[in-house]
């Protein structure tokens, strides 16, 4: 019989970080820990090896991406729930036991998202959950806040954070396209809020579970006004922005799209044209945008094909997310 949970941690470069992860996630027993490492040049796949044996590493050559990594590893797993956690995230006692419980509280929840504090100062908040505005652009709720307890209820969201989040297995499988649970055309952002969408398009539920505390270190991810941790070169912001229009692209219902556009306008073009003077480099994303399309168009099809949920349901969560509680 399978472990009720696997851990699958995603590692590309981040050895540093992986002691205090692992060891406070295998306090929590007991669990089926996974690292898939991306072709890391910082000997993490060697260090893991010999100081922990316990955990499985899939170790691949190269680069293939936060999505296909992450599947590779749900793949080689049959626990009903898989817990998708970054390696600069840090698990409290009762992490794991605290979002089951949420999760079993109804079989139609998909998703946990746990309450993540910032792993330099634990007073303020990361993420207590993910949502989309009407813009279209994904925001962790009460980032940046200090923790003063106005998040400490039980609450449906729209959906979780992929730095820290429980998923129910039977929803992956319901999601999957193409065998993928995450989808591999985005390689690396954006793809946790796009499984978020096609998951309440099919009526999947998604909680934040308070009691489920971890800290994280925000800030490896490039952003187009906020450089990360990433080296300069990184293509994150290229691909942070092809991925934004291709999760709108999927899942959204035009007639809903067409009439949020004067947000969405109102917010891309001066973003565009600060990107246009600033970071050239990343314009491109609208080019491999287009080389996407014939792929998302296909997915696309299925996805809205297969949906259970009225569209106005979804946007209402973009326009007033209180409505959807």
């Amino acid at each position: 019989m399978s472990d009720p949970v696997a851990v699958i941690i995603v590692n590309w470069n981040h050895g540093r970080f992986l002691k205090e992860c692992l060891d406070a996630l295998l306090a929590e027993q007991p669990l089926d820990v996974i690292v898939v490492d991306n072709g890391s040049t910082d000997g993490s796949p060697a260090w893991i090896a010999d100081h922990y044996p316990a955990v499985r590493l899939l170790a691949f050559p190269d680069n293939r991406g936060f999505s296909r990594a992450f599947n590779s590893a749900a793949h080689a797993t049959t626990a009903p729930f898989v817990l998708s956690l970054n390696p600069d995230v840090v698990v409290r006692p009762g992490f794991v036991a605290a979002s089951v419980r949420a999760a079993e509280q109804d079989g139609r929840i998909g998703m946990v998202a746990p309450k993540l504090l910032r792993a330099d100062d634990p007073t303020i908040l990361d993420s207590t959950g993910l949502f989309i505005d009407r813009r279209r652009r994904p925001y962790d709720r009460g980032q940046g806040e200090a923790d003063r307890g106005q998040y400490d209820t039980q609450t449906e969201i729209f959906g979780a954070s992929g730095a820290a989040a429980l998923y129910r297995r039977a929803m992956l499988e319901d999601l999957a396209v193409d065998g993928e649970y995450l989808d591999e055309d985005f390689f690396a952002y954006y793809e946790d809020a796009d499984l978020s969408w096609r998951a309440r398009l099919r009526g999947w539920r998604c909680v934040y579970a308070p009691e489920a505390v971890a800290t994280h270190v925000r800030g490896w991810g490039d952003t187009l006004r906020k450089q990360g941790h990433a080296a300069k070169d990184s293509r994150g912001p290229r691909l942070a922005l092809r991925n934004r229009y291709l999760m709108t692209l999927k899942n959204d219902a035009w007639e809903h799209f067409v009439a949020d556009l004067p947000w969405i306008l109102a917010a891309e073009l001066p973003r565009l044209f600060y990107a246009a003077l600033t970071r050239p480099g990343v314009l491109p994303g609208l080019l491999d945008l287009a080389r996407a399309w014939p792929a998302i168009r296909r997915k696309r099809r299925q996805i809205r094909s297969r949906r259970t949920v009225n569209d106005a349901l979804i946007r209402c969560w973009f326009t007033a997310p209180a409505c959807g509680r």
